[in-house]
C-alpha cells in the first residue's frame, strides 16, 4: 500500500539520519512526504515535516529546521495529536536555545512539558525538566538547574532510561550540583 511505502520511507530516513547520512535521510523523508501529501495523510505529513526539521537542524540550518517544525506543529494541532505537538514544541525549544533565545526556549519547553504531563509521558516530562535545567544553567541559576535535573533523573530512573540517567547524572556532577548522585551508586 502507498501508506505502507510512506511509512517505510520515513523509517529508512530515520535510520539514515541516525547514521548521519543526511542526504539520504532527506531524500527518503521527502519521498515519504510526497506520498503522504498525495494521499492527504496529514499525520504522515506532520511526521515527515518533523523529521525534515531534525535533518535541517543537524545541518545547522536553523531557519529551515524551524519552518519544518512549525509546519509539523500546525498539522498536529489541527489533528489534536498531543504527542506530535509536544515533540514539535521541544524541537522548537532546542532551536531557540541554540539561538540563545532563552525566554522563547523556556516557553516552548514548558508547552511540551504541559502536554507530556497531560499524556502521562514520564520520559517526555523528564526530557523537558532536563531542558529547563539547561536553561537555568545558561542563566547562571545553578540551584534551579540542579532542581530540574533532579526531577528529570527521578523520572528517567522510573522508566529505566539508562543512557538518559547517565547523561543527567554526568551533567549534575559536572555542574557541581550538591544533590548529584555519588559515582559509585549508579
Amino acid at each position: 500500500s502507498k501508506e505502507g511505502m510512506a511509512g517505510a520511507y520515513g523509517n529508512l530516513g530515520l535510520i539514515a539520519l541516525e547514521r548521519e547520512d543526511l542526504d539520504s535521510a532527506e531524500e527518503l523523508q521527502r519521498k515519504a512526504l510526497s506520498i503522504n501529501e498525495e494521499m492527504g495523510r496529514k499525520e504522515g505529513m506532520a511526521s515527515a515535516y518533523g523529521n525534515l526539521g531534525l535533518i535541517a537542524r543537524e545541518r545547522g540550518d536553523l531557519d529551515s529546521s524551524e519552518a519544518f517544525c512549525r509546519e509539523s506543529l500546525a498539522l498536529d494541532e489541527e489533528l489534536g495529536h498531543k504527542e506530535g505537538m509536544a515533540t514539535s514544541y521541544s524541537n522548537l525549544g532546542v532551536i531557540a536555545r541554540t539561538r540563545l533565545k532563552l525566554d522563547d526556549a523556556e516557553k516552548f519547553y514548558r508547552k511540551s512539558l504541559a502536554l507530556n504531563e497531560e499524556l502521562g509521558s514520564k520520559e517526555g516530562m523528564a526530557t523537558q525538566y532536563f531542558n529547563l535545567g539547561e536553561i537555568r544553567q545558561k542563566r547562571g541559576n545553578l540551584n534551579g538547574a540542579c532542581a530540574f535535573w533532579s526531577r528529570a533523573l527521578d523520572l528517567f530512573r522510573q522508566v529505566g532510561a539508562k543512557p538518559r540517567i547517565d547523561l543527567v547524572t554526568g551533567r549534575m556532577r559536572d555542574a557541581g550540583c550538591p544533590n548529584a548522585p555519588d559515582a559509585d551508586k549508579d
